[in-house]
C-alpha cells in the first residue's frame, strides 16, 4: 500500500544491517547504545486558495517558506476533487525548487466499518499518499485541472499536510547484528525493533475517536508485501524518523487509528514494528483494503517500481515472512483463501471468496502497482527463500476429535502436510507430564502426515479419563519443525444423566451411554440408605433405568471400575392443578384460585404458598398448606395484581413458579370512520394481562358476529388488531366487539364510508431540473402513484409514490422536469384524468450592470432546444435577436453580450417564451 510518493531527492548511500537469528520467545529487539524515547512529529497545514484557471491551473498556494518537514501530503473535503483533477506539488531543498509531483489518492487502507474506517469516516477528508522528501524548508502545491482548456474547480478545503518526524540521538543507534545462516533461521524470530525504538508517541493513537485499543483476528492465514513509494537513498539514522512521519500521516491526516503497517522493512536490512498490539499477535492492520482480517502486511521502505529491493532488505522480508507463517504452520508456496470485506478499491467485491498465494503484494487484492514491479517481480524468490527457511514446517496441522470416552472404540486423527520429507513423533502426555504413548513415522509433500491415537497407551491398555497433550514433532537431518500440540480429552467409559428434582410419587429415568456388551453397575441410595446395586448389561451405546421418588435419591453408575460422579434427585414441591400453558394461569380478577399438588411427606408436615408481585418483586402473601400422608396439599388465594406463585417445603426446596393473571374485562377503540375494503386498526388493553385476544365483526346484512382478527396482547395488556372492512358502495354501520373470555367484551361500531376517486393538480408547466409538485386528495391511507410519459409517447412509467394523509387524504408528490410530460395519479380506488405539464425555458442575467459591461445571459431548457434570445432597448418596441443556441446535455445555455443601454431580454424554444427579464445600467 503505497502511503509515500517518490519527489526528486538526491539519493544517499547508507549502511547494509542483517538481521540476527534468536529462537522462539520474547520479542528480540535492538539494543541501541543511546536510550530510545518517544519522538513527537510537528505536522501543519496550509490552506490551498482557488485562482482562476491559468492553463488549467485552478489553485495554487504560491511558494511558501516553511519550519523544516520532511513528509508532504494533502488532504480536502471528501466527495470535491473534480473527475481528472489532480493535486501536484514540489519542495525547497537547500534552496533549491525540485519539479512538480503529483500526489496519488490513497490505494490501500483500513476495511470499510472497521474502527479506523469509522474514525476516519467522521472526518469527511480525503487525503492523499504522502510525499517523502527527506528534508525541506519550502512548499508549493496547485491543482490541475483534468485538461489545461477546460476550468475545474478546486476542492473544498484544500490543505497542504507538512510533517516532521522530528530526530532523536537514538535514531541513529540501531546496531546491525550478526546474519543467520539457513539452518539457523528456521522458525526463529529475527532481530525486530520495536515502536519505543522508532520512538512511537503512544499518545497518537488516542487523537482520533474511538481509537487506541488494537483490533485482532483470529489467526495469520498470509502476508502482504508493500512499498512505500518513496526515496531510495535515505540514510540509516533517517529510518525511524520516516517511520514516525508515515504515523503521524497515517493517523492525523488519513484519520485512522494507528500506522497501517504491521512492519516495515529498510534498504539496510531491519525490521521494525509497525502498528501496535504485539508483534507476535494477529494484529489487524490498515494495509490492504478488503483483506486486513488474517494477514499481516509488510512494506519495504522506498520506492521499487523500476529498482530492484536491496539484498539485504529482501532478505530480512524473507526472515520475517519465514518467522510469521511458520508460527501459523503456513506452506509460503500455496494458496490460501480469504473472505473479502468491503473497500472502495479492492478487486473484489464484498463477502466475495478469494484465493491468494500465502506470500503476495498489495496488487494482488487492490487496484494498484503496489509493491513496484521490480519488487512484485522478486516473490516467487520470496516464496521459494521463506519456505527454505521454515526447513521441516509442519502445514495446517489437524488433531480431531479433541474427546474421546473411554472404551469406546472412539479415536484420535492427526493430520498435517510438510514443507519436505521428513520424520515425524506423535506424543501423547497424560497430566502429570508422563508419555503413554508415542507414534512415529515419515511425510513427504505429496504424502502428508495421518496418525491415529486409539486411546490406548504404549502396552495397548486403555489410558485413564483425564486431560491428554498430544505433540506432533517432525525433522530433518537438519532442521526441526515447529511442534503442535493440542489437549485431548478422555472421558469416563460410562455417563449417567437424570433430573434434578422430580415430583413425589413420580416415576424418574436415568439415562446412560456405556460400551455396547458391558455391564452397567447402578447405584442408587434412598434417603441416605443405599440400596443394592443394579446390574444392567447393555444391548446397545444406551441404557435407561427408573425408579419411583418417593424420597430423595443419589445414583451413579460404573463400568470396569470406572464411575460417574455422584448425582441427585430431589422430592420438591409441584404444582398439579390448575394445569399451566407456559407456567402462566389467566383467571377472571376477584376469582379464587385453587391450587394443588404434591409434596414430600417426611420433608414436613406442611409447605408454604408465597405470592410475589410481578411488578414490584415484593411478597404480597404467604399461605401453609398441610401435606398429607399421600403426598397431596391443596390451598385457595385471591391475587388481585399479577403474581408468581411458588410452593415451598421445609427443606426450602420449591416448585417451578407460576405466574397468575388476574384479568380485567377488557377495553378497546377504533375509529368512527373507515372505508370500504380499507383497514381498521381496533386498539385497547386486554385486562392488563398477556392474554388473546378476538375481534368479532358483524358486517352488513350478516346475522351474527364472527372472528376477524386474533392477536396476543403484550404483557401490559395492550394490543392491536387489523381487520379489513367491508366493502360497501353506500355508508354502512359495522358494530364489532373486542372478546378475552375474562369479563364483559368491549364493543363498538364504526361508519364503513364508500371510497372514491383521487384528485391531484399541478402546474401547466415547468422549468427544466425544477421538482413539479402534484398536490391532491385520496381515500386516507392509500397508497398514491404518479405515473408519467412523455409527451406522444404511448406506455406510461411509474414515476413517484406517496401516502395519502390518514385523517385528511391529502398528498403531495415531487417530481423533477425533465421534458414535455403527460401524467396521472393512481390510487386503489381509480385515477385522475390524463394532463400535461410542459418545460418552459428560463433566462437569466444580471439587474444592473455598469455600461459597456459583457455579461453572461443563461437560462435552462430541454437539452437538445433551439433557443432563440432577443433583446429590446428600453424606450423602444423593436425586438432583436441576437443569438440562437442549442440546449446543452445538463439542460443549460448561455452566451455573452456587450450591454451598453438598459434593456429587457426574453428567450423562445419550442414555442414558449421564457419571463422578460430587465438590465439597467450605471
Amino acid at each position: 500500500m503505497p502511503r509515500l510518493s517518490a519527489a526528486s531527492v538526491p539519493a544517499v548511500a547508507g549502511l547494509v544491517l542483517a538481521a540476527t537469528a534468536v529462537v522462539v520467545g520474547a520479542p528480540v529487539v535492538g539494543s541501541p547504545s543511546v536510550d530510545a524515547h518517544p519522538v513527537a512529529p510537528a505536522t501543519s497545514m496550509i490552506a490551498v486558495t482557488a485562482l482562476p484557471a491559468t492553463r488549467g491551473v485552478v489553485a495554487d498556494t504560491g511558494r511558501r517558506a516553511t519550519q523544516k518537514f520532511g513528509l508532504v501530503g494533502a488532504t480536502w473535503r471528501s466527495g470535491s476533487l473534480a473527475a481528472g483533477a489532480q493535486v501536484q506539488i514540489r519542495v525547497r531543498q537547500h534552496g533549491t525548487w525540485s519539479g512538480w509531483n503529483p500526489l496519488t489518492l490513497p490505494d490501500g487502507g483500513p476495511d470499510d466499518g472497521s474502527r479506523d474506517a469509522r474514525a476516519a469516516a467522521h472526518r469527511h477528508v480525503t487525503a492523499t499518499d504522502p510525499l517523502w522528501v527527506g528534508s525541506a524548508d519550502g512548499v508549493e502545491a496547485r491543482v490541475v485541472s483534468a485538461r489545461g482548456d477546460r476550468p475545474a474547480t478546486a476542492p473544498a478545503g484544500l490543505s497542504v499536510v507538512l510533517v516532521d518526524g522530528g530526530s532523536s540521538p537514538a535514531d541513529a543507534a540501531a546496531h546491525p547484528a550478526t546474519a543467520m545462516s539457513t539452518a539457523a533461521a528456521a522458525m526463529s524470530q529475527p532481530t525486530v525493533y520495536t515502536r519505543a525504538q522508532w520512538g512511537a508517541d503512544e499518545r497518537l493513537r488516542t487523537y482520533n475517536s474511538g481509537c487506541g485499543t488494537p483490533d485482532y483476528g483470529s489467526t495469520v492465514k498470509m502476508g502482504f508485501i508493500h512499498h512505500t513509494d518513496g526515496a531510495n537513498g535515505y540514510p540509516s539514522s533517517a529510518v525511524p524518523s520516516i517511520i514516525r512521519s508515515i504515523y503521524a500521516y497515517h493517523v492525523e491526516s488519513n484519520g485512522w487509528c494507528d500506522i497501517g503497517y504491521n512492519f516495515l522493512v529498510d534498504r539496510f536490512g531491519r525490521i521494525w514494528e509497525g502498528r501496535y498490539g504485539g508483534i507476535t499477535k494477529p494484529v489487524i492492520g490498515a494495509h490492504t483494503g478488503g483483506f486486513n482480517t488474517d494477514s499481516f502486511g509488510t512494506s519495504l521502505i522506498g520506492n521499487f517500481t523500476s529498482t530492484a529491493p536491496p539484498a539485504a532488505m529482501v532478505s530480512a522480508t524473507e526472515k520475517l515472512f519465514a518467522w510469521r507463517l511458520g508460527a501459523y504452520y503456513r506452506d509460503p508456496t500455496a494458496t490460501t483463501t480469504m473472505l473479502a470485506g468491503s473497500f472502495g478499491g479492492s478487486r473484489y467485491a464484498a463477502g466475495s471468496t478469494v484465493t491468494f498465494k500465502v506470500v503476495s503484494g498489495h496488487r494482488d487484492a487492490d487496484t494498484t502497482t503496489c509493491p513496484g514491479s521490480a519488487a512484485y517481480a522478486q516473490l516467487p524468490t520470496i516464496r521459494s527463500a521463506v519456505k527454505s527457511l521454515i526447513g521441516a514446517g509442519l502445514v495446517a496441522p489437524t488433531v480431531s476429535p479433541t474427546s474421546i470416552r473411554m472404551l469406546s472404540g472412539q479415536a484420535v486423527s492427526v493430520h498435517s502436510g510438510v514443507l519436505r520429507s521428513q520424520a515425524w513423533t506423535l506424543t501423547v502426555t497424560n497430566s502429570t507430564g508422563n508419555v503413554v504413548r508415542s507414534l512415529t513415522g515419515s511425510a513427504t509433500p505429496t504424502a502428508p502426515i495421518a496418525g491415529t491415537w486409539d486411546g490406548t497407551d504404549d502396552l495397548g491398555a486403555p489410558v485413564p479419563p483425564g486431560t491428554y497433550t498430544v505433540l506432533l514433532s517432525s525433522t530433518t537431518s537438519s532442521s526441526s519443525a515447529l511442534p503442535y500440540s493440542t489437549k485431548v480429552t478422555v472421558t469416563p467409559p460410562v455417563t449417567v444423566t437424570g433430573p434434578a428434582v422430580a415430583g413425589y410419587g413420580q416415576q424418574v429415568k436415568l439415562t446412560g451411554t456405556a460400551p455396547t456388551g458391558s455391564d452397567v453397575t447402578l447405584s442408587l441410595t434412598r434417603a441416605g440408605t443405599a440400596l443394592p446395586a443394579q446390574l444392567i448389561h447393555t444391548t446397545a451405546p444406551t441404557w435407561t433405568a427408573t425408579f419411583t421418588a418417593d424420597e430423595d435419591y443419589t445414583w451413579s453408575a460404573a463400568v470396569n471400575g470406572y464411575s460417574t460422579p455422584s448425582r441427585s434427585t430431589r422430592v420438591a414441591p409441584v404444582v398439579t392443578s390448575p394445569v399451566a400453558t407456559g407456567n402462566t394461569v389467566f383467571l377472571t380478577k376477584a376469582t379464587a384460585l385453587r391450587l394443588a399438588g404434591t409434596a414430600l411427606p417426611s420433608a414436613g408436615p406442611q409447605v408454604t404458598l408465597t405470592t410475589t408481585s410481578l411488578s414490584t418483586g415484593t411478597t404480597q402473601a404467604t399461605l401453609p398448606a398441610a401435606v398429607a400422608a399421600n403426598g397431596s396439599w391443596s390451598a385457595v388465594t385471591t391475587p388481585s395484581i399479577p403474581v408468581s406463585v411458588a410452593v415451598t417445603d421445609a427443606r426450602g426446596l420449591s416448585s417451578t413458579p407460576l405466574t397468575v393473571y388476574p384479568v380485567d374485562p377488557p377495553a378497546a377503540s377504533a375509529p368512527s370512520t373507515g372505508y370500504s375494503a380499507r383497514t381498521l386498526t381496533v386498539t385497547g388493553n386486554a385486562g392488563h394481562a398477556p392474554v388473546a385476544v378476538r375481534v368479532l365483526t358483524k358486517p352488513p346484512g350478516a346475522s351474527s358476529f364472527a372472528v376477524a382478527a386474533m392477536v396476543t396482547a403484550a404483557p401490559t395488556g395492550a394490543f392491536t388488531a387489523k381487520v379489513t372492512l367491508p366493502a360497501v358502495a353506500t355508508s354502512s354501520s359495522l358494530p364489532w366487539r373486542v372478546s378475552t373470555g375474562y369479563g364483559a367484551d368491549a364493543t363498538g361500531t364504526t361508519t364503513v364510508l364508500p371510497t372514491f376517486a383521487p384528485t391531484a393538480t399541478a402546474p401547466a408547466s415547468g422549468h427544466y431540473g425544477v421538482p413539479v409538485g402534484y398536490t391532491g386528495k385520496a381515500v386516507p391511507g392509500d397508497r398514491v402513484k404518479l405515473y408519467t410519459r412523455a409527451v406522444g409517447a404511448k406506455t406510461f412509467a411509474w414515476t413517484a409514490t406517496a401516502t395519502a394523509d390518514p385523517r385528511t387524504g391529502a398528498f403531495t408528490l415531487a417530481v423533477a422536469l425533465r421534458r414535455d410530460i403527460e401524467w396521472a395519479v393512481q390510487t386503489p380506488s381509480g385515477q385522475t384524468a390524463t394532463k400535461q405539464v410542459l418545460v418552459a425555458p428560463t433566462l437569466s442575467a444580471p439587474a444592473s450592470v455598469l455600461r459597456r459591461t459583457v455579461v453572461t445571459i443563461a437560462g435552462t431548457g430541454v437539452p437538445g432546444w433551439k433557443v432563440a434570445v432577443y433583446q429590446r432597448f428600453h424606450g423602444t418596441t423593436v425586438r432583436t435577436l441576437i443569438g440562437t443556441l442549442t440546449v446543452n446535455s445538463l439542460g443549460r445555455w448561455s452566451l455573452k453580450r456587450m450591454v451598453d443601454h438598459p434593456s429587457d431580454f426574453w428567450c423562445v424554444a419550442a414555442g414558449r417564451a421564457s419571463r422578460t427579464v430587465s438590465v439597467s445600467t450605471r
